[in-house]
């Protein structure tokens, strides 16, 4: 019993009071720990140092975004990794702008190992015909395809490749329609072209629908279905050679705005059926704000001295600029009939829809030597770089050199 007493008093006595050198090893041991964690602190924070001022050298960016970037890429230690791959991107004839937008929305492409990733990738490209400047465009519409293996991305561009039987219509529509390579071909596009070519879209009329707006099929299928409803409920049969141009408009003109469309064309005297055959036959002018459509309205009306329902029956002149086209052709036919020409060719579609080059021949040029003032006054009225290059060709026209020749 005493021993047992004797063993217990030690135990407890040996718990509570450590041996010294079991202390010694504990003290030494917490500062060490303490220096180790400040100093892998001090590391990190040195690497994003780094980085963030590499952003801001060599990539254009701000401070702000450069030091929030940094923090996604503490991989980097030197110059030598992100340098290959800037390099790479400026052979294939990136700027700074297109590299820049590339890293605001993939950072981690400065990881990316140039020989393994992306001159492969780029090659594949290259294989399907794209130049270094069509993949320049590609990349910047698309920039998730840096991202993603081009295994997945390669079936995609070839594609649409098929759809449009065009590098310069696929290049071209790789431009106005970012993220076109996002979205899956099997869940989301084949089955919204199967859809519309069930409605009798196939053909030119789809291939005029895709190049035009192809993320139309990137839609859900019931947005697809209710364009048709209301197509149909216009009055424009499926059968119609308008038909795919009206499923254009409405998908981009919401209901509420073509009810408010319609409306403001009430106040002019349309009556509901004037607005739906003018929509018929334009379906794009509902795309114009209301502003620009009202003094339109107001312009034809009051100075040119057209009905509205002239109008209503022509509404192509809705669709025509105001300021560089109605107004500018407008005031020439106006200057020259009061002097006393042009008394039986001032009706809207004979000056107004012709072409740029038609016009200026028939009523700038051929009245050049006895009004020299019209081409300064339609210089002043139409601000189009292609006015004036056509001007400056009328003069060349009309100079001495050329008529002795």
């Amino acid at each position: 019993m005493k021993r047992l007493h004797c063993f217990f008093c030690k135990t407890v006595s040996s718990a509570r009071s450590p041996r010294p050198h079991d202390a010694a090893l504990l003290f030494a041991v917490l500062p060490y720990s303490a220096s180790a964690t400040a100093a892998g602190a001090a590391s990190t924070a040195g690497k994003h140092m780094f980085m963030a001022q590499y952003l801001v050298d060599s990539c254009g960016f701000d401070q702000e975004k450069a030091t929030e970037v940094s923090k996604l890429l503490n991989g980097i230690e030197s110059r030598q990794q992100p340098d290959s791959v800037l390099a790479f991107l400026k052979r294939y004839g990136f700027d700074d702008a297109s590299v820049k937008r590339l890293l605001h929305y993939f950072p981690k492409c400065l990881l990316l190992d140039v020989e393994k990733t992306l001159a492969p990738k780029f090659r594949a490209f290259e294989d399907l015909g794209l130049c270094p400047s069509d993949i320049v465009h590609l990349v910047r519409s698309n920039p998730c395809i840096v991202k993603i293996k081009h295994e997945r991305t390669v079936p995609k561009i070839e594609f649409w490749q098929g759809l449009f039987r065009s590098k310069d219509a696929l290049v071209k529509s790789f431009k106005r329609n970012r993220g076109i390579l996002a979205y899956s071909i099997e869940k989301k596009i084949q089955p919204n072209i199967e859809l519309l070519r069930e409605y009798g879209l196939d053909g030119p009329k789809l291939a005029s629908i895709l190049r035009s707006r192809p993320l139309i099929v990137a839609q859900k299928a019931d947005f697809l279905k209710s364009l048709i409803r209301r197509a149909e409920d216009l009055g424009v049969p499926r059968t119609s050679g308008m038909f795919h141009r009206t499923l254009l408009a409405l998908s981009m003109v919401n209901p509420e705005k073509f009810k408010m469309q319609m409306e403001l064309f009430r106040s002019f005297g349309w009556s509901e059926d004037d607005f739906v055959a003018a929509f018929q036959k334009c379906p794009t002018f509902p795309l114009k704000s209301s502003m620009t459509l009202q003094r339109t309205m107001e312009f034809l009306i009051n100075e040119v001295g057209y009905a509205s329902s002239y109008i209503a029956i022509r509404p192509i002149l809705l669709i025509m600029s105001l300021e560089r086209r109605l107004i500018p052709r407008h005031r020439i036919l106006a200057t020259l009939k009061s002097r006393g020409h042009c008394e039986t060719d001032c009706k809207v579609y004979t000056y107004m829809k012709v072409s740029e080059a038609k016009f200026v021949e028939k009523y700038i040029i051929l009245y050049k030597d006895r009004y020299p003032d019209l081409s300064e006054l339609y210089a002043s009225l139409n601000h189009s770089n292609v006015s004036d290059s056509r001007l400056q060709r009328g003069k060349s026209f009309f100079s001495p050199a050329r008529h002795r020749s």
